[in-house]
């Protein structure tokens, strides 16, 4: 399954932690928003130091 990820610092806290995108940014078309795409397997556990991270 595919994570769609619109916050930018969100994806690249996810690269920085070892979990690159299935494919290059896209642009949805009806938003006009970039956003990466992930395997959702394999965010989980960088998606829980994402949680817990201090802002």
């Amino acid at each position: 399954m595919k994570r769609y990820i619109y916050n930018l610092q969100q994806a690249y806290f996810y690269i920085q932690n070892g979990v690159l995108p299935l494919d290059p940014p896209a642009i949805n078309h009806n938003t006009n928003k970039v956003y990466f795409t992930f395997n959702n397997e394999k965010t989980k556990e960088v998606y829980k130091l994402w949680c817990d991270r201090k802002h």
